[in-house]
């Protein structure tokens, strides 16, 4: 570890738990402290909120991500059939298809997990 790397957060514990012992910590050791404080500081604000901050905003992004799928692979009822109005091809009114009949939930829903969801929450 070179003198211009700020310490680890092990490394900032370790110092402190010398602080508190008697006898303290020597000047490179309190000055490679503060270097590791600055270079906490200095991170950005989201980097500093933790991994669960960071979780809950994958979390919020896939979801997202999933809604537009719902939003084009939604079920629809078609001769008596639950299809996929995406992948069949149905045209914006609804009144030609313009695919091949893909039943519902079609291969794009089942891996992104759309079978689940109600209709009412597709709509945006």
């Amino acid at each position: 570890m070179t003198a211009r790397q700020p310490p680890t957060a092990e490394q900032l514990l370790v110092l402190f738990d010398r602080a508190e012992r008697p006898g303290g910590l020597t000047a490179a050791e309190a000055a490679h402290g503060r270097r590791g404080v600055h270079a906490l500081a200095e991170r950005p604000a989201e980097a500093r909120t933790g991994p669960l901050e960071a979780l809950r905003r994958a979390a919020a992004e896939a979801n997202s991500r999933q809604r537009a799928l719902a939003r084009l692979h939604h079920p629809m009822i078609r001769g008596g059939f639950e299809i996929c109005a995406h992948c069949s091809g149905w045209d914006s009114d609804r009144q030609r298809c313009r695919g091949l009949i893909t039943p519902w939930p079609c291969p794009t829903a089942e891996a992104a997990g759309l079978d689940h969801l109600n209709p009412k929450e597709t709509a945006s």
